[in-house]
């Protein structure tokens, strides 16, 4: 890939007036490198769900609930899994007094991601709200079983104290309830800029559990923009776990169809798990994209020679 690009703050700034965003890429099959590429066309559907996702933010920070679920929907048009954007919505519907939309949007939230605290307390929260008290408990010793097993030693650690006393502060029926929100709903596009380089760095110091705590954190400022997700994607790939790296490259093609990276680190992990058809036919989409020949469609086909020779 190329190694010119531009940061996620400049990006942001663009948005207001642009809808082809692209931005700082990893180089293919290394560890990616600050200022890498900027093949993160944004070619797909017509709304940007980044700049959708940032007013809605923007929209529930000043308690325009309406308007952020509205913000949040479009986004689900293109990210339907995205476990973010589904607890923000649940936020907006519980703003707007829709306990009922509220609890459907955080209980998709934490199907899509377990892992999500917040939302696994917003549910809680908007359970001991409905009376549904035995449901609001199965939450709760939840969060205190990550807790346990965090120890006060991870990263989560003080995140999850909150949310267990906010969420029994609501099932008390205490003010303990407000007191817990997400973190993101503060970060500015500074902060999700600085840690969107950041995650660079530490990929590149194989440091990939905190480079995915970086992202996460720029992917809470930014949503699902399709290079934010690539990289996701990436770093799960290193870290073996391909799974997880289709999951974040499938959802970045489906926000941007046409994203050159993300289709030529996709077809690289077909190669990994020895699917050179399903590779080839990546290969042949960067085909038909790159009028002349681009460097993420050599790169994909260096990995597919390179297999064939080996096999």
């Amino acid at each position: 890939m190329s190694k010119r690009g531009m940061s996620l703050i400049v990006v942001v700034a663009l948005m207001a007036s642009v809808s082809t965003a692209s931005f700082a890429v990893a180089p293919s099959g290394g560890a990616p490198s600050g200022g890498g590429g900027g093949g993160g066309d944004f070619n797909g559907p017509q709304r940007d769900p980044a700049a959708d996702y940032r007013k809605g933010v923007e929209a529930l920070q000043a308690g325009k609930f309406k308007d952020a679920d509205r913000s949040f929907s479009n986004v689900l048009e293109v990210a339907p899994r995205d476990s973010t954007v589904w607890m923000l919505q649940g936020m907006a519907k519980a703003g707007n007094k829709d306990l009922k939309g509220a609890q459907r949007a955080f209980e998709r939230s934490v199907q899509y991601d377990d892992k999500n605290i917040d939302a696994h307390r917003e549910l809680g929260m908007t359970y001991a709200k409905t009376n549904q008290t035995p449901k609001a408990q199965k939450e709760l010793d939840a969060l205190k079983a990550k807790s346990d097993a965090c120890k006060d030693a991870c990263a989560d650690a003080a995140k999850l104290k909150a949310s267990i006393n906010a969420l029994q502060g609501a099932m008390g029926g205490g003010a303990a309830a407000e007191l817990a929100r997400p973190s993101l709903m503060f970060a500015s596009v500074s902060e999700g800029d600085n840690a969107y380089l950041s995650a660079v760095s530490l990929i590149n110091e194989k440091r990939y559990d905190e480079a995915l705590a970086a992202l996460d954190t720029a992917k809470s400022v930014f949503g699902p923009h399709p290079d934010v997700l690539t990289y996701i994607g990436y770093t799960y790939r290193k870290m073996g776990q391909y799974d997880q790296a289709e999951k974040f490259y499938t959802e970045a093609l489906s926000v941007a169809p046409n994203h050159k990276p993300a289709t030529e680190y996709f077809g690289e992990l077909k190669v990994e798990r020895g699917d050179l058809a399903g590779a080839k036919k990546l290969l042949a989409k960067l085909d038909t994209l790159c009028t002349y020949a681009c460097p993420e469609e050599q790169e994909l086909r260096r990995w597919i020679d390179q297999a064939e020779k080996r096999s």
